[in-house]
């Protein structure tokens, strides 16, 4: 990246959190005070958030993108700092990413590394089965789903495992040098994981070798990330043991985005399937009239999502109405 570019990046983001600052002082009203001010990474929070606010607890609220998760703090900071928007529910969401940060004053942080690994779970596979394919739990198609999905996923896991260890070391690197440049990862590594292309062929099996790129360091530095800091064999081979180790939660913790990816992929080879005259994995056909697109399944699928304790809490403690 140029420095013309990098000045233009920060440029854009400074700019982000300081419109969504404003945008608030402009809508902020002391006649309103039930009203709920939440501030979001990115536009694609508010569909998830969005609905746990106004379903469960019939709130109205206002939404406000910042562009980034250190201008969610920002904004943050901003407005506690201000003692007049002491009484204004405003609530903050960022994603956990690869940090070990946690749920504080106002500030909810995802368990997981971002809100797309709530929608790529066993259990939200199952309601979507259920609601949606109209299969039974007791099934033997149902429970044939669930183990195909979990044997699939740990075998994609071992195939991102290295990848999402390199992109953990370049984020523990951010964070000691305290510079604010991160790497344009769904750009750079949008061959490996496009939107019109499925990762799985008709036989529901994970394609072969299209991943193999994404577990040689001389290509991430040589090739995909040029200009991304090198990462020791001593660092990456620590941060590989913490990722394979039995108590790390991949699915929990590795990118969302890669998450999300799979997950949409299985669905639409698995409608194909189930909807097929003769299927070859199910004993027999089922409707399914959902179209499963990685585009907009943040809001279709937001109903089917989990809906984290931490997050019932959070929520019920700044919006329930005792």
């Amino acid at each position: 990246m140029s420095k013309n570019d990098l000045y233009s990046l920060m440029l854009e983001e400074a700019e982000s959190g300081h419109v969504a600052y404003t945008n608030f002082v402009r809508a902020y009203s002391k006649t309103n005070p039930d009203m709920v001010y939440c501030f979001f990474e990115g536009d694609e929070d508010k569909k998830y958030y969005g609905t746990r606010v106004t379903i469960k607890y019939e709130k109205e609220f206002q939404d406000f993108t910042c562009g980034g998760r250190d201008l969610v703090l920002k904004v943050k900071e901003l407005i506690k700092n201000r003692k007049e928007y002491d009484k204004a529910k405003a609530l903050f969401f960022i994603d956990k990413d690869y940090t070990d940060d946690k749920v504080e004053n106002k500030l909810y942080v995802t368990p997981c590394y971002s809100i797309e690994n709530f929608y790529s779970t066993k259990d939200t596979l199952k309601r979507i089965l259920n609601s949606e394919f109209n299969m039974k739990e007791k099934d033997e198609n149902f429970i044939k789903i669930l183990d195909l999905y979990t044997t699939l996923l740990t075998n994609y896991h071992d195939e991102l495992l290295f990848l999402n260890a390199w992109l953990s070391c370049q984020y523990d690197i951010r964070i000691e040098t305290n510079t604010s440049t991160r790497l344009d990862i769904n750009e750079v590594l949008k061959n490996y994981f496009k939107n019109n292309e499925n990762m799985f062929d008709v036989d529901l099996n994970l394609r072969a070798n299209i991943f193999d790129d994404l577990k040689n360091k001389d290509i991430f530095e040589n090739t995909l990330f040029k200009d991304a800091p090198k990462i020791t064999d001593d660092l990456l081979e620590k941060k590989l043991v913490l990722f394979n180790s039995s108590d790390f939660n991949k699915a929990c913790m590795f990118r969302g985005k890669f998450e999300l990816k799979f997950f949409i992929d299985f669905l639409k080879r698995l409608k194909e399937e189930a909807t097929a005259k003769e299927p070859k994995i199910l004993t027999k056909k089922y409707k399914c009239n959902l179209s499963f697109k990685l585009e907009d399944s943040i809001s279709v699928l937001a109903q089917y999502s989990n809906t984290p304790n931490c997050l019932i809490e959070f929520l019920d403690k700044y919006l329930k109405v005792a």
